[in-house]
């Protein structure tokens, strides 16, 4: 496979990629063959170590109390020497059986695949487009058993739209001291 093609779901990473407020943490991608967007490949999260650790900082009463689980995997990761971990949301109920992924991954005792993936990385503080490309190369051999040699981001908003978007739907909702 030699190109994939991605779309970046949030506004946030743009805002931080061109230098409106710090670079993402947390992000969400869609990966396909095409440029048209026909080929579905995968959709994944992708999460930084910092993002992690802030939600540990900032959420550990909540988060050890309503989903322990998560919360030991997310510590175990943050102390583990390991770079990269991948966390898997598989079917809860009926409905969910259906939206498990069409590409290689883990299964759980019950047979199915997952829903919904997370790749948590420590080979980066924030996203950016480099770094999101990197991230779509692994996710390409771990779970499509393919080496991707580019990745093409789609729907590249301009400096412009981002910074129109920026001030309407970002700005005035934050702190000064959260830029």
């Amino acid at each position: 496979m030699d190109t994939v093609y991605i779309d970046i779901r949030h506004w946030l990473f743009w805002y931080g990629n061109y230098g409106f407020c710090k670079n993402s943490c947390n992000d969400e991608i869609t990966i396909y063959q095409d440029k048209d967007k026909t080929k579905f490949l995968g959709y994944f999260e992708i999460t930084t170590h910092c993002s992690l650790e802030y939600l540990i900082n900032n959420e550990e009463d909540n988060l050890e109390a309503e989903q322990p689980e998560f919360y030991k995997e997310i510590i175990e990761f943050l102390n583990s020497d390991n770079k990269i971990h991948y966390t898997y949301i598989y079917p809860r109920d009926e409905e969910d059986i259906s939206h498990q992924v069409k590409h290689n991954a883990p299964v759980n005792s019950k047979g199915y695949k997952p829903i919904y993936i997370e790749m948590w990385s420590k080979l980066s503080d924030h996203w950016d487009e480099n770094e999101i490309k990197k991230c779509v190369k692994i996710l390409g051999e771990k779970f499509f058993n393919k080496e991707i040699i580019k990745v093409e981001i789609l729907d590249i908003p301009t400096y412009e739209e981002t910074e129109i978007a920026f001030n309407e739907n970002y700005k005035p909702y934050i702190k000064y001291n959260q830029l």
